[in-house]
């Protein structure tokens, strides 16, 4: 083989890993003597820019990067056409139809359909309220009273309800309200129905995530404040249901100290049934904290955590993206793990783990966001927290168990088939509502089917089987309820973040946290403040309401009592959005306003535009810690009196 054949085979692998030749060549075992150096280099130049012109791959990025620079630019049409050339359809389907509410709107079989249904429940003949039902929606799916007729049947006659469903038809009240909502996620009307559903099957949690949904989503709906106050409630019954179900599992009174003696154990200390259910009753926050900090302080003295700023930005504001959508208020923590297994979890209470493996094995941001999307879900969902609270652990009350075990409960095991769909739905609606395309997680799983091959899995595959009907089983969901797939995709962004990683091109904020061992956090209250380190600093968060999306960017210490932080204002609708920065306010958890002072290039964003601004805060020091338990509040002074804010 040629020394030059050898190198332009160099040169094509360097492009498909995305490394530098240079970086390639060090490990390659090629040798080529000083005399033809200058030869090699001009025809590995021109081999490079021809592989770069027809390499698949290459054009790919190429054309979804220029997608993305045009759906920033709120060129919604012109970057759908981009996507579409490198995203193939899926298999073709009716996109869904207008919902429709009065049987005047209906075809004329279809009148005779809710007809009939109606003079079957009036005769309490099964035959004649099923049949006519199911053809009805089978045909009308877009009826909505349809839905909650077949619905309030199904909760009155359960066993007729079951005998007369086909095969893939719902066979109960709330799989009935189920495949509507999944439908129609916005009818106010089909929510409250599966609600009350949840509730009388005590799913108090499930209740309550899809009323804070739609509280999230909709905010804008006069329904809103409704269904903040079903949230709550559902939310409150699910603490009293857990209590009860825990103290009935063997503690009767508190276990007093319970906590506190978790608390100072370590990874491998065993725990024993009484703390565990002691620990439990606090909450799922208080207890995914307690398990988040052994990990964590766990991955400190392994030298594993990845503490770069551009890094934990990028992972940070894509968490931001996600989590006001999410329908429950944690306090979410992020942490990247130097290890090169595909992997993510979240623990109870929102915190989120992700490996540097997933951010290189994930094909774009869209893809990475998926994949977080899912894992908070999880968390949302309670699965990790519920796992716990329903294991052998507590059953022996005297056994003592290590923590490790403990959390290979929450996150190291495969989940059920239940669980899965319930994230999957969580998690891709919530994608979609961010702005990213919609199939982010979908591709990600087919990728990593495809790569497997059915041989070794990774160790998120291991815990998230993703077969092949999973994989359609997406992307129905996706098509049913017309989600975006030519959205966001975020490749350029995330092809920088994969090179700083790799070392390519390093950060100019920060060293590797390989060399900077991790420093233990004073001692003090658990929200106290603790002298800040000057300089860059790593914050995400960010609200979206009808297409408008500001976010917060990171930001800068610089002193004591002084930082500031960065905001961007995306505004994709159709028409203009404008804020005055004078109104524009940094408070406290209490309501109190601080000192700020704002600056911006522009305070009016033209549609499709984005702007960017900082806002400094004085007189405030910056919290090391975590949270700063802070507030921006930004109102819009166009037409719509939107009022944004974005705790960070």
């Amino acid at each position: 083989m040629s020394r030059v054949f050898q190198l332009a085979q160099a040169v094509k692998l360097s492009l498909i890993l995305g490394m530098t030749t240079s970086t390639l060549l060090l490990g390659s075992h090629l040798k080529v003597d000083a005399d033809s150096r200058t030869t090699a280099h001009r025809q590995l130049q021109n081999t490079k820019v021809k592989l770069a012109q027809n390499s698949p791959a290459i054009s790919r990025f190429q054309t979804l990067a220029e997608a993305d620079e045009l759906y920033q630019k709120g060129q919604l049409q012109a970057a759908e056409n981009l996507y579409r050339k490198v995203k193939p359809d899926f298999a073709t389907s009716d996109r869904r139809r207008t919902a429709i509410y009065e049987v005047e709107q209906l075809p004329g079989d279809g009148q005779v359909y809710w007809r009939n249904a109606n003079e079957g429940l009036q005769q309490n003949l099964d035959s004649k309220i099923f049949l006519p039902l199911q053809l009805l929606l089978s045909n009308y799916p877009e009826f909505i009273k349809g839905h909650l007729l077949l619905a309030e049947a199904c909760d009155k006659k359960p066993e007729a309800c079951k005998s007369n469903a086909k095969d893939g038809q719902p066979k109960n009240a709330l799989e009935v309200l189920e495949r509507a909502v999944e439908l129609y996620p916005d009818d106010p009307e089909l929510l409250k129905a599966k609600i009350k559903a949840l509730a009388k099957e005590q799913r108090f949690l499930e209740a309550s995530i899809a009323a804070r949904q739609f509280a999230t989503i909709y905010v804008d709906y006069p329904e809103a404040p409704e269904f903040e106050k079903l949230a709550e409630k559902n939310l409150q019954r699910h603490h009293s249901k857990l209590n009860d179900d825990l103290r009935f599992q063997g503690i009767f009174s508190t276990v007093v100290g319970g906590v506190k003696a978790f608390s100072t154990k370590d990874w491998q200390s065993g725990v024993s049934g009484f703390e565990t259910i002691s620990m439990l009753l606090q909450g799922e926050s208080a207890f995914g904290k307690e398990v988040a900090d052994k990990l964590v302080k766990q991955y400190q003295q392994e030298g594993k955590l990845l503490e770069d700023p551009q890094v934990l930005n990028y992972v940070r504001g894509i968490g931001g993206r996600l989590e006001p959508l999410m329908g429950r208020k944690f306090d979410y923590e992020y942490y990247v793990i130097q290890d090169s297994e595909i992997n993510a979890f979240a623990l109870p209470g929102g915190k989120v783990f992700v490996n540097v493996g997933a951010i290189l094995g994930t094909n774009s941001e869209a893809e990475l966001a998926g994949l977080l999307s899912h894992e908070i879900s999880h968390a949302v969902l309670s699965h990790g927290f519920q796992r716990v609270a329903q294991s052998q652990f507590i059953r022996g009350l005297s056994n003592v168990i290590p923590i490790s075990n403990m959390f290979q409960e929450m996150v190291g095991k495969e989940y059920s088939r239940e669980n899965e769909r319930q994230a999957d739905i969580l998690g891709t609606r919530v994608l979609s509502k961010a702005g990213y395309a919609a199939d982010g997680l979908r591709n990600l799983m087919a990728t990593l089917n495809a790569k497997s091959g059915g041989k070794e899995q990774t160790s998120w595959q291991s815990t998230h089987p993703a077969p092949a009907e999973r994989v359609a089983y997406l992307e129905g969901l996706i098509k049913s309820n017309n989600y975006n797939r030519y959205a966001f995709e975020g490749v350029k962004k995330h092809q920088e973040i994969q090179n700083l990683i790799q070392g390519i091109a390093p950060s100019q904020d920060s060293k590797p946290a390989a060399s900077q061992p991790a420093k233990k956090p004073p001692k003090g209250k658990p929200n106290s403040r603790t002298k800040p380190t000057r300089g860059i600093v790593a914050i995400a968060a960010g609200l979206t309401r009808d297409n408008i999306e500001i976010r917060i960017d990171g930001g800068k210490v610089e002193s004591d009592r002084n930082f500031t932080i960065n905001f961007i204002v995306e505004n994709r609708s159709d028409r203009a959005f404008a804020f005055v920065p004078l109104y524009a306010e940094v408070v406290t958890e209490s309501g109190k306003k601080l000192k700020t002072r704002f600056s911006s290039a522009q305070a009016q964003v033209p549609a499709g535009g984005s702007i960017k601004g900082e806002v400094q805060v004085l007189g405030q020091s910056w919290n090391s810690q975590g949270s700063q338990n802070l507030t921006l509040v930004i109102k819009e002074s166009t037409g719509g009196g939107r009022i944004f804010r974005i705790p960070f």
